[in-house]
């Protein structure tokens, strides 16, 4: 049984840059009481092996009881009010946001004071997307998930904006951003297209598509809740059928195997190295 390995899986940098500053955080400040809001990444084995480094995430809506402790801002981003409310309670913030996410929060303010309405393409809901539009003027802003979604429908129907600014969920479909932005430059007046789609992104969904056409069976490592992940299994059932997303080498099951010559595996973005070698190495014992 042949195994192919998407080169780009696991670890972008934004994840990788978001779990070392935890890590160095736990070193640093050993007898201080340290939060995440939220999981810093989506990944299980990484939020249980912080934990065991004392690195404890919490609810969003329990962040108002962190006082004086210190405060992981996670890769995905935090939501403005909330960093706000952090400092309020003299808590020391640590800054582990991605720094492709931070630059969509710089973009968004900056069309925001030059009285741009603001698209955001992206998963409404998303940890993500919840970050940027709390970065907006709410009432000049809208979260689109799709062309056909029917809060953008409804949109281009008024007709009546003037300025817009555009921004994408650095995970997203270049295809969904490019087929919304084509609809978007029809309404007459200024639009401004940021394409904040991470390059990681796109270069590892382009490798699951030409590994997936080629195999006869597809592994998706990554968490449940991870949106990139998530797109990765979408894009691979385009081409087969027998598509599984696990989130570790005990998901697996010998009979998804059975008389399959060649097996790929890819891997989302906050999967750890040793998470898809040992994917591998179980693989490779079926």
């Amino acid at each position: 049984m042949e195994i192919k390995l998407v080169k780009s899986g696991g670890f972008c940098f934004g994840v990788k840059r978001a779990v070392d500053v935890a890590l160095k955080s736990a070193d640093e400040y050993k007898n201080k009481n340290i939060f995440t809001i939220g999981h810093i990444i989506h990944n299980n084995d990484i939020v249980k092996k912080l934990e065991e480094r004392n690195i404890l995430h919490v609810k969003l809506e329990d962040v108002s009881k962190i006082k004086e402790s210190v405060v992981i801002l996670r890769s995905h981003g935090v939501e403005k009010h909330l960093i706000e409310l952090l400092k309020k309670n003299h808590n020391i913030i640590i800054d582990a946001i991605c720094p492709f996410v931070k630059k969509i929060h710089e973009i968004v303010e900056k069309l925001v004071n030059e009285k741009y309405f603001v698209i955001i393409i992206g998963d409404n809901g998303h940890p993500e997307v919840k970050a940027i539009y709390s970065f907006t003027n709410k009432k000049e802003s809208l979260i689109v998930s799709s062309p056909e979604s029917e809060e953008f429908i409804d949109f281009l129907q008024k007709k009546n904006k003037r300025k817009i600014g555009v921004v994408a969920q650095t995970t997203q479909y270049f295809k969904n951003f490019k087929e919304i932005c084509e609809k978007l430059i029809k309404i007459k007046g200024e639009i401004r297209v940021f394409n904040t789609i991470c390059d990681a992104t796109s270069k590892r969904q382009k490798e699951t598509v030409d590994i997936a056409k080629k195999v006869d069976i597809m592994i998706v490592i990554g968490g449940k809740h991870s949106a990139n992940t998530t797109r990765l299994k979408e894009l691979s059932m385009k081409y087969l059928d027998s598509v599984y997303h696990i989130e570790n080498k005990d998901e697996l099951q010998k009979k998804w195997f059975k008389n399959k010559k060649t097996v790929g595996i890819t891997a989302g973005a906050s999967t750890p190295q040793f998470v898809i070698d040992e994917v591998i190495a179980t693989v490779k014992k079926f």
